[in-house]
């Protein structure tokens, strides 16, 4: 047996859940894009709302509705043939959300029209309470990911348990969601869990849940409430003493809180001398009272609507009586009107207020992770450097006294001492001032010594000739002496030893000349060459120069993976990358963003990254991963 909905004689008496729906910006949201859909004007989209509402509030059937609409709009607004594609734009955005009010009503009406549902939103107005088990798959839905197996489901069932009962806070609860499957997680990315996260928010703070023991409990109740009949007591009868001891020691129902809005119509409805005879049309001019004190309709609209044939919406009034009731309700609108437009002023401020908390809590919560990260990752990179300088110092102590633990050998004491008796004492030519010898390529012809001839005693401790590679091939060789030219391990008297060093003096030096040679640079050489000049080179705009720098790594990537690792870290180590890092370290030691820094620096004239910049440069790295 169908269970018929219920009926709502004003807005307090709406589920929660539904008054919000009606006052959302997704309601408003939908009737706009009804309107430019189908080009409907001001007072034909009035007129569907307050279809809609009579519907709503139950003054009149889906079907009369759709009938009522079709006379309203075919063909003036709505051409015959698009009929059916107006019913199906109705159906979806103004019922489908609060298909669990409509019931068999929407499905007749979808059935008749041969309309399929399927790819509407999801979106789903509870007007019951739900299970555990049944808000993990309204969430699931909601949004849009898949809850495979039991076991999944039963996690964020547990999930939602613990956050209903205060044992998670929602950062606790994003971290589980977050949290792969292996360990106890359900493996959703950061976007997914902050959606799921805002989704039980807004799902528990309109809809009851509970156990299922408890749901089966309070559906069994309710069953038997609508459908046993009311059993009066005789006259003349009166109540047993014990019921009525218990009755009296229960508290009192409070009654529910009425807006400013529904004492205003109530207030304006009173003042009316002449009401309807008809409860439809009553209910009518109720809610044409509530769109006027909204500011929905101004004072001609008004008049115009309590003319209106009752057949189309108005109230079917003649101009007199029209003007009267006019009169009247305008008089309760300038009583009411600025009170209430200050409560949707301060529910809006409510709201905006609520909204904004959550972007700060949000971005407080983005940051700290952000600067955990980077505290992990430099520490980490602190650490090996530490270990590397402390392995490289026990090598060096090892290596060090490995050799100064050789003594000398006796031969060589021998020999030293047999060379100083018989030249004097000796110093490496290179010591005093000779160039080494380079070393001989395999198709090089020896030079041979140009200069005075070396006495014969000292032609014993001196090569006979020296092996050079003509750097200049369209000249004349330079002339290459003993006296400049020698290898490491020969070795001359102190006196030819002052004797060069003296020569030295007097010719012009050639040491700080260099050759610069061309060095052609791929992709990878020229991100580990990146410094700040050069990324303010790329592009006056860090974004486009951001671009340009993961284009050349897409096209190592091109390549192969291998390449692409390649390229990062030659990013890694580029100046740009360790000046920013810098930044970051001192900003941990310190304690200070990493803007102030930057700021304080570049008052200082240092040349460090701007707040743009720094920006480009942390969007580079978060894209730049293995």
């Amino acid at each position: 047996m169908m269970i018929p909905r219920p009926n709502f004689s004003s807005f307090s008496e709406m589920p929660e859940a539904l008054q919000t729906f009606l006052f959302s910006d997704a309601y408003a949201q939908a009737d706009e894009e009804l309107r430019k859909a189908y080009n409907l004007t001001n007072e034909q989209r009035t007129a569907i709302g307050d279809k809609v509402m009579d519907t709503v509030f139950h003054d009149i059937e889906l079907p009369q509705m759709l009938a009522d609409l079709k006379t309203l709009l075919v063909p003036t607004a709505v051409p015959e043939e698009k009929w059916p594609d107006f019913v199906n734009d109705v159906l979806k955005l103004e019922i489908w959300p609060l298909r669990e009010l409509f019931g068999e009503e929407l499905t007749k009406s979808l059935q008749e029209y041969q309309i399929r549902t399927i790819g509407w939103p999801t979106m789903r107005v509870m007007l019951k309470p739900l299970t555990y088990g049944g808000a993990a798959s309204e969430i699931a839905t909601l949004c849009g990911f898949s809850l495979m197996g039991g076991q999944m489901r039963e996690r964020l069932r547990d999930l939602i348990i613990s956050k209903i009962k205060g044992v998670r806070i929602d950062s606790e609860v994003r971290a589980t969601l977050m949290r792969q499957a292996d360990f106890g997680g359900l493996g959703l990315d950061a976007a997914m869990a902050d959606k799921a996260v805002a989704a039980m928010n807004s799902l528990f703070s309109t809809v009851q849940v509970m156990t299922e023991d408890e749901y089966a409990d309070w559906l069994a109740s309710e069953t038997r409430k609508k459908m046993a009949p009311p059993e009066p007591r005789a006259p003349g009868v009166e109540e047993d003493p014990e019921i009525a001891a218990i009755r009296a020691r229960m508290p009192a129902i409070p009654p529910q809180p009425k807006t400013i809005l529904d004492e205003a119509i109530t207030s304006t409805y009173t003042k009316i001398t002449n009401h309807p005879t008809d409860d439809y049309l009553d209910k009518r001019l109720r809610h044409v009272i509530s769109s006027r004190l909204r500011d929905v309709r101004n004072q001609i609209e008004l008049k115009q609507l309590l003319q209106r044939d009752s057949k189309v919406g108005g109230l079917g009034l003649a101009k007199e009586e029209a003007e009267k009731m006019a009169v009247q309700i305008e008089e309760g609108y300038q009583s009411y009107h600025d009170r209430i437009l200050a409560e949707e002023k301060q529910h809006l401020e409510t709201q905006l207020e609520e909204q904004r908390q959550k972007v700060e809590e949000r971005k407080k919560r983005e940051a700290e992770e952000h600067a955990a990260w980077y505290r992990d990752k430099v520490l980490a990179r602190k650490q090996t450097e530490d270990d590397q300088k402390k392995m490289a110092e026990q090598m060096k102590q090892v290596m060090g006294n490995a050799f100064t633990a050789v003594p000398e050998h006796p031969m060589d004491v021998k020999e030293k001492k047999a060379e100083t008796q018989r030249f004097g004492e000796l110093v490496p030519a290179v010591t005093a001032g000779a160039t080494p010898v380079a070393p001989k390529p395999a198709d090089a012809t020896p030079v041979q010594p140009l200069g005075p001839q070396v006495p014969p005693k000292q032609a014993s401790i001196l090569p006979s000739a020296a092996p050079v590679v003509p750097t200049a091939p369209a000249t004349a060789p330079v002339p290459q002496t003993v006296g400049n030219l020698a290898r490491p391990e020969v070795k001359v008297s102190k006196a030819t030893a002052e004797m060069m060093t003296a020569a030295n003096a007097f010719k012009p030096r050639m040491d700080d000349v260099k050759m610069a040679s061309p060095r052609l640079m791929g992709p990878v050489q020229e991100l580990r060459a990146l410094t700040l000049s050069e990324f303010r080179r790329i592009a006056k705009d860090p974004t486009i120069a951001v671009q340009k720098i993961l284009a050349k790594v897409e096209t190592l990537h091109q390549e192969s993976f291998e390449r692409r690792v390649e390229g990062i870290k030659a990013f890694q180590e580029s100046g740009l990358q360790q000046s920013y890092m810098a930044l970051v370290a001192e900003s941990f030691r310190t304690g200070k963003q990493i803007s102030e820094l930057a700021e304080e620096r570049r008052s200082k004239g240092s040349d460090v990254p701007s707040p743009a910049e720094l920006s480009a440069i942390i969007s580079l790295n978060s894209k730049l991963h293995f």
